[in-house]
């Protein structure tokens, strides 16, 4: 009897072909986070597999490579950068990435899917030196099938990477900027991106989920599949189960639609944001090929004019907040560690709602959005056809439109967080009849994926000229246009409205209308956390033909509500009172005194456009050195109806808050060294208070971090803060008191970055070289992949040298 050649033997399809049906490992997917090198610029046949690149630089991804420092090592920022102040002085240009994978046979010749979830921008691909793909637009994801590609031994992904300039109006960055993986599946399998569960219906008794899917079978023979479905609550019991015979024709498919019954449900909600998970596994003649875990909530989202929105049939109201994509001292990069603690900062201070402004949101950030109950609203496109800056996505959008949406509803369909979608803000051609055909080809290419969620846009055209842009959405985003939303309801009464963009300062008067009128749901601040690029805004505002903003050294907007540290400014502090949260019902600021400003250019444009996005100058210190005996402004924000402010002891007067001030006080307080004091009272008695006290010189650094403990993943991070004090341990907020700081990790872990907020401050966001901005610095530290301690050290110019030790724990222990 002749022996059966071994596979290596054998012709390569006939080989994949063996291996395919013989291969009964379950689903796999490996982070490819780790091993990629990289060279800026040109690099004439860097896509052959034999290419020599030994010398190119090891990174890990996500990664931006427009944030770097340059080969000398200075830093990045140039004055004469392409994208100018729109990009924060950042450049774009061209980049190319290498990945060597070690497969075995087996491995090899399963069904592989390459995953990006982003990649900036016009990004091509080859495998084993083979063009596998092209992608254009920079923050949709995108798979590429490897089946049969791939060979035992190295295999070789090759990015490149053109982003031309100018490409956008705010910091873009440029390279693989989220997270990349491998599938490797059975060739029978669930096909990922076919898996949808929703909601039908929600109540305390009782809940209906709908689930769709399709199982693929790559095999050249017909296969008879059982298909085990459960719902897993987050205590890890299962709550309903199905099992369902198919026939599945060979290289054929079979979609699946399903319905399951919950009694008593754990209804996801922005106050109980509860989880299940949908357990998908595929059995052949009794294996296991596959399993597949999708995690979503149970509940449903209505609007209309009369009740508002509703979740599970409960009224909210959106507090929300725009964020641009950006991670400040990481540039672009969206680490989902990253991304994670964006939506905490901003759940923690007391906003509820994010609008992913303009792009669609990383998976990092639903993620966060679901545990921590935020409400989500995902958007495709800053621009359609006609362009914004010349190399910005319009040139792709009519070849590519359909694939971008279909990848940002996929993506974002089962995340509980995600209430609407909005096919873009402020597009050109908005109010055109070009641009509202558009509008509903893209509302109905969503709803043909995805129907149980409104479809919305951010617009910025006055009535009536917006009412044909509106007829084609379930939700009215209003751009700074909070005059409208009376005399439209009455011209429009069905019509549901937010706004989607507003200005800081003029928070009071975009937010009292959620209160008084059913059909406003809701407001989104521009911005709730600050960011690169649109230079100087939250500053000087935009000079009065819109072009011109903030010279170079600026590269920060400097109008978040939280800065780019993460630190509250007194304008979140404002909203937290207005929106009555309860996190910090009374606060107390002082107005800088004029003349001694500390960033320059406050009125660089003396004629203001009505829109000014520059949040007012108030501090969070009572040390004015210099000022003494003089009047000071302080302003006392409140829940409570009364407030008292205390110089020393001193009473300087109680007032009475509410909606007739704007939940604020004014005092004129003639300075002195020593303890300020504002006290809220509620029905006669003190409820609640806040306290500033004068600093003296710096005398210590303080560090705290967000945890202690990390994965020797490569992947985790921690933001380590350090806090200028004087010798009493008060925080040293004045500038005089800044230091200049170095920041080195030793250990299992690496700095990945260090910033201070300082808008003008365009030195290297990687060294470790800082100083402090407003007493304050935070370093971000990876962990690496090697389990151990991680140390971490502050250096300060006369100051004793602080350390803290990180912990970073062998993955196996995940």
């Amino acid at each position: 009897m002749p022996l059966l050649p071994t596979a290596r033997h054998l012709p390569l399809s006939i080989a994949i072909s063996l291996a395919l049906l013989s291969c009964h490992a379950t689903a796999e997917q490996r982070s490819l986070s780790q091993g990629w090198l990289f060279q800026k610029g040109a690099a004439p046949g860097a896509e052959q597999a034999a290419f020599d690149d030994a010398g190119w630089r090891k990174v890990a991804v996500p990664h931006d490579f427009s944030i770097m420092d340059k080969p000398d090592g200075t830093p990045p920022f140039d004055a004469k950068a392409v994208g100018g102040q729109d990009s924060g002085y950042l450049p774009g240009g061209q980049g190319w990435y290498r990945r060597h994978i070690a497969l075995d046979a087996a491995d090899a010749g399963r069904v592989l899917r390459l995953n990006f979830e982003a990649v900036y921008m016009d990004a091509d691909i080859w495998f084993n030196g083979a063009h596998v793909g092209r992608h254009r637009y920079g923050y949709t994801a995108f798979t590429l099938d490897l089946t049969g590609k791939a060979k035992a031994g190295d295999n070789v992904i090759t990015v490149r990477v053109n982003h031309v300039d100018p490409s956008s109006r705010w910091y873009a960055g440029s390279g693989l900027i989220r997270p990349a993986t491998l599938d490797l599946l059975d060739p029978v399998h669930v096909a990922p991106d076919s898996v949808f569960a929703s909601t039908r219906t929600a109540s305390a008794e009782k809940g209906e989920v709908d689930v769709r899917a399709t199982v693929v079978n790559g095999a050249a023979a017909p296969v008879k599949v059982e298909l085990v479905s459960k719902l897993v609550a987050g205590d890890g019991g299962t709550v309903a189960q199905e099992r369902r015979a198919l026939a599945v024709p060979a290289r054929g498919k079979a979609d699946v639609a399903q319905r399951f019954m919950v009694a008593n449900p754990k209804l996801w909600s922005p106050d109980t944001p509860d989880l299940y998970t949908l357990v998908q596994e595929v059995r052949v003649n009794g294996v296991l090929r596959d399993t597949r875990r999708t995690r979503f909530g149970i509940r449903t989202v209505t609007v209309d004019a009369e009740r508002g929105l509703r979740i599970n049939g409960r009224q909210y109201v959106l507090k929300g907040g725009n964020i641009h994509h950006d991670n400040y001292m990481l540039g672009a990069a969206g680490a989902p560690d990253a991304d994670r603690r964006k939506v905490a900062l901003m759940k923690d201070a007391g906003y509820n709602a994010v609008r992913s402004a303009h792009n669609p949101a990383s998976q990092a950030t639903l993620e966060a959005a679901d545990e921590l109950g935020m409400l989500v609203i995902d958007e495709a496109f800053d621009m359609w056809r006609k362009s914004k800056r010349d190399a910005d996505y319009a040139r792709f959008f009519e070849e590519n439109w359909r694939r971008d949406i279909d990848s940002m509803v996929t993506a974002g369909r089962n995340h509980p967080s995600v209430i609407f979608w909005s096919v873009g803000n402020e597009i050109p051609e908005q109010a055109s009849p070009e641009g509202v055909k558009t509008t509903r080809e893209l509302a109905a290419r969503i709803r043909q994926l995805d129907s149980t969620r409104p479809v919305t846009q951010g617009v910025n055209v006055d009535s009536p000229d917006n009412a044909p842009i509106f007829a084609g959405m379930d939700v009215a985003g209003y751009n700074y246009r909070v005059h409208l939303f009376g005399s439209d309801h009455a011209t429009h009464p069905a019509r549901v409205m937010y706004t989607s963009e507003s200005t800081s300062k003029d928070a009071f008067r975009y937010w009292d209308p959620v209160g008084t009128m059913p059909w406003v749901i809701g407001d989104f601040v521009w911005t709730s956390v600050d960011y690169i690029g649109e230079t100087g805004i939250g500053w000087m505002g935009y000079s009065k033909d819109w072009k011109e903003l903030g010279k170079y050294p600026w590269h920060l907007a400097y109008c978040g509500e939280i800065d780019a540290t993460g630190r509250k400014r007194p304008a979140a502090y404002y909203r937290q009172v207005i929106w009555k949260s309860g996190i910090d019902p009374v606060a107390a600021f002082v107005e800088q005194p004029a003349g001694t400003e500390d960033l320059p250019d406050r009125e660089y444009f003396k004629d203001k456009p009505e829109l000014d996005w520059s949040l007012h100058d108030l501090h969070q210190s009572w040390t004015w050195k210099g000022q003494e005996g003089k009047p000071l402004k302080v302003v006392v924000y409140s829940e409570h109806p009364e407030v008292e402010l205390f110089l020393n002891g001193r009473s300087l007067g109680r007032k009475a808050v509410g909606r007739q001030t704007e939940y604020k006080a004014d005092y004129r307080v003639q300075y002195a060294p020593g303890r300020l004091v504002a006290v809220g009272y509620r029905d006669g008695k003190a409820a609640g208070q806040w306290e500033l006290r004068t600093a003296g010189a710096p005398a210590a650094v303080k560090l705290s971090a967000d945890r202690r403990q990390v994965r020797a993943n490569g992947e985790d991070l921690v933001y380590v803060t350090a806090e200028l004090v004087d010798a009493d341990g008060v925080p040293v907020y004045a500038r005089d008191g800044d230091r200049k700081f170095q920041v080195t990790v030793n250990g299992a872990g690496a700095l990945a970055g260090a910033g201070n907020g300082n808008p003008m401050d365009a030195s290297s966001l990687q060294s470790g070289e800082r100083s402090t901005f407003h007493g304050r610095l935070v370093a971000v530290v990876r962990a690496g992949v090697t389990a151990g301690p991680i140390d971490v050290a502050f250096a300060g110019e006369g100051l004793p040298v602080q350390r803290l030790r990180i912990d970073a724990a062998s993955r196996s222990k995940d």
